[in-house]
């Protein structure tokens, strides 16, 4: 496995903290926690503070052996406001992680937007704003004329299809809404924010490479019959082609497009010059996030209804309901009663790991995929010295990471995988408690102490048996 990148990854608004410091403009989740809509109160304001301890951290991903790290960077700490202006101080933050990076061998894999929109995007629509392409295509300009090649992997946009389904179909990110016409035009948005990204990096003829990070996998059936296979493709056309196709392939499937017609949706915002940019400038590898699969079957309730672990959905007593999604005449979620669910409602099967890579290996010739997050959300304790015996997230990683090496071993075209996350930080709308890092955090220490945990050694011992 020499080939192979070892390493673990974090977002800007989950981790950074250090929200209005150094010039730093607002982002929608900074205006969402600041808000009534924030029904818990519980912002990113300092999280575990990587601003101000980006050092400690990354020399503790050293020591563990990784080698390669996965971050994004705030649109807003680099573009704080509408005018376009650059802040300096902004750059030089990132600067310095990168220079942290080459200080240990670390190889960076940087995503430029990880649903942190800044706030004056969110002000005119959002994802949904017409001009959020051209926006976002200039902030990354700034980005790759400023750090060049010493970011040899770029990612546009993290889990378009999770930002665009919470977003709009859920609505419990920013802004809030459900409607599915806006979730269209969310994805379309996105897609073009891809190609006119991908447009600016192909300018400057970098050796670096560009792809953008996928949020599940290809839909799956517990039975293989017609009327099952036709939910599988109603579901890809939901959650997955939509985002896969334009960004790999450079076009739609004309035939999920008339589908979508057919269910109410207007396409009329699509523009054929928006389509030929999309054609010219395709991703150069895929970032594929896997924790579950997406299990399906024909909808004969004849509802839409979408359901996560969120408000008081999220407690992880195990008595939660089950992640479940549906669009009526369309699919709906299954349930397997042969798995477990986690306490979050969220299904565990190690073998969609392998499924999703070799399907996507199949479908998009064989593209270089890197497992951008594979993690494990737990309630945990700590002993006296802030030590947590995480043997059940160690079972999770070890299961996954059979089927994702046998996947490798198979032909699937496997370059890194990166442990979701590089240690405990702000999960979004379920706050605090829900961890997944494999260094504690204690919020409670003025300094915010970190411990690695049981899985850090583990994760140690295993970089090292597969380099």
């Amino acid at each position: 496995m020499k080939d192979m990148l070892w390493g673990s990854a974090t977002a800007a608004y989950q981790c950074e903290g250090a929200w209005n410091e150094d010039g730093k403009g607002a982002s929608i989740w900074d205006e969402f926690c600041h808000s009534d809509k924030n029904e818990t109160g519980i912002t990113g304001d300092i999280s575990c503070d990587f601003y101000h301890h980006y050092k400690e951290d990354i020399r503790m991903m050293a020591e563990c052996g990784q080698n390669t790290f996965r971050f994004s960077i705030s649109w807003s700490r680099i573009i704080p406001k509408e005018d376009g202006v650059v802040n300096e101080a902004g750059l030089a933050f990132y600067d310095n992680i990168l220079d942290e990076c080459e200080k240990y061998g670390i190889i960076p894999n940087v995503t430029l937007i990880h649903y942190d929109l800044p706030d004056y995007i969110g002000a005119k629509g959002g994802w949904c704003y017409p001009g959020v392409a051209d926006a976002f295509a200039y902030y990354c300009k700034v980005c790759f004329e400023h750090f060049g090649n010493r970011i040899p992997l770029y990612v546009t946009i993290n889990e378009p299809n999770h930002n665009a389904y919470c977003n709009y179909c859920v609505g419990n990110y920013p802004p809030n809404e459900t409607n599915l016409q806006h979730y269209a035009r969310c994805c379309y948005n996105m897609a073009c924010c891809t190609a006119k990204a991908i447009r600016e990096f192909r300018k400057l003829h970098l050796t670096s490479k560009i792809g953008f990070v996928q949020g599940c996998g290809p839909a799956t059936s517990l039975l293989d019959t017609p009327e099952y296979r036709q939910a599988v493709k109603y579901c890809n056309y939901f959650c997955r082609d939509p985002f896969l196709d334009p960004a790999i392939l450079g076009y739609y499937n004309p035939e999920m497009l008339e589908e979508i017609q057919k269910k109410g949706i207007d396409l009329s915002f699509m523009k054929q010059e928006d389509l030929d940019i999309m054609k010219e400038n395709t991703i150069d590898f895929l970032g594929q996030n896997i924790y579950s699969r997406m299990l399906v079957k024909p909808n004969t309730s004849g509802i839409t209804a979408f359901v996560v672990n969120n408000k008081g959905n999220n407690d992880g007593t195990g008595n939660t309901r089950r992640e479940s999604r549906a669009i009526s005449g369309w699919f709906e979620f299954d349930r397997d009663p042969n798995t477990v669910l986690n306490k979050w409602g969220r299904e565990i099967y190690p073998q969609c790991a392998y499924t999703t890579l070799m399907e996507t290996s199949r479908r998009y010739h064989n593209i270089e995929i890197y497992v951008t997050e594979n993690g494990h959300g737990m309630y945990e304790t700590c002993d006296e010295n802030g030590y947590v015996e995480d043997d059940e997230r160690i079972e999770f990683l070890s299961n996954y990471l059979y089927w994702i090496l046998k996947a490798k071993e198979d032909g699937a075209n496997v370059k890194g995988y990166y442990v979701w996350s590089t240690m405990d930080l702000y999960s979004w709308i379920n706050g605090y408690k829900k961890r997944y890092g494999l260094v504690h955090v204690d919020y409670e220490d003025k300094q915010l102490k970190r411990t690695p945990k049981k899985s850090y050694y583990w994760y140690q011992e295993f970089i090292k048996n597969h380099s």
